[in-house]
C-alpha cells in the first residue's frame, strides 16, 4: 500500500475511488516503467564497459538490469530455471494429451 501513496503519489481520496485491481495495475505499470529506466541505464553502462577493452567477455544489458518475466525481475540463473520449468510443464502437458 505504501507504494500507492509514495511513488504513485496517490492521495487517500484516490484510493477510495479506485478498485484494488486498478491499484494493482498502476503498481505493475510503475514497476515496469522503473525496469525500463534501469534498462536504459544498464545499456549506457554496458556501452562504457565494453568500450574500455579490458573485459574478456562483452557485458549485455540483461547482465546488469536482469530480466522482466511476468512482473518479476529475475537474475540470469533464475530466468534459465524459469524457462526450464516452463519447457518441462509444456512437455508434461503434451505427454498427458497422448495418453
Amino acid at each position: 500500500m505504501l507504494i500507492a501513496l509514495g511513488p504513485l503519489r496517490l492521495s487517500h481520496e484516490d484510493l477510495w475511488q479506485l478498485t484494488w485491481g486498478e491499484v494493482d495495475d498502476l503498481i505493475y505499470a510503475w514497476r515496469y516503467s522503473e525496469y525500463l529506466e534501469s534498462q536504459k541505464r544498464a545499456q549506457q553502462a554496458a556501452w562504457i564497459m565494453n568500450a574500455c577493452g579490458r573485459l574478456k567477455h562483452p557485458v549485455r544489458t540483461n547482465d546488469l538490469a536482469r530480466y522482466w518475466v511476468d512482473g518479476e525481475i529475475m537474475s540470469k540463473g533464475e530466468y534459465h530455471e524459469h524457462l526450464k520449468n516452463k519447457v518441462k510443464s509444456r512437455r508434461g502437458d503434451k505427454s498427458g494429451e497422448e495418453n
